[in-house]
């Protein structure tokens, strides 16, 4: 029993330790759109979004065949919603997106 307590303490304390660390990161650098998010943040993110998405989901594959028909109308469905912000070849060097922040992504 009181193996059981001392390692019940010691997770405790390692538990509370990486809080304390994450609420002095977080409280020393917020949380911000305006600025590169920091590593923990970044570390985080990723985590809880994989956690959000459960397994078979990521396992699946995409069920619409590429044929030239579907890549033709993904790249007209990208030149009417994308390319204002992306560009049409994703670079993001545009007007609207070059004032973006975060940047829009590739």
């Amino acid at each position: 029993m009181k193996a059981f307590l001392r390692a019940a303490g010691v997770l405790v304390l390692i538990v509370a330790a990486a809080v304390a660390v994450l609420a002095y990161t977080v409280t020393r650098r917020g949380l911000s759109a305006r600025d590169e998010p920091s590593r923990v943040e970044v570390l985080l993110a990723r985590g809880l979004r994989r956690l959000a998405t459960p397994n078979e989901v990521r396992q699946m594959t995409n069920p619409v065949p590429l044929t030239d028909a579907v890549r033709e109308e993904g790249m007209e469905h990208f030149a009417d919603h994308c390319a204002v912000c992306h560009a049409n070849d994703g670079s993001g060097e545009t007007e609207i997106g070059r004032g973006l922040y975060p940047p829009a992504p590739d």
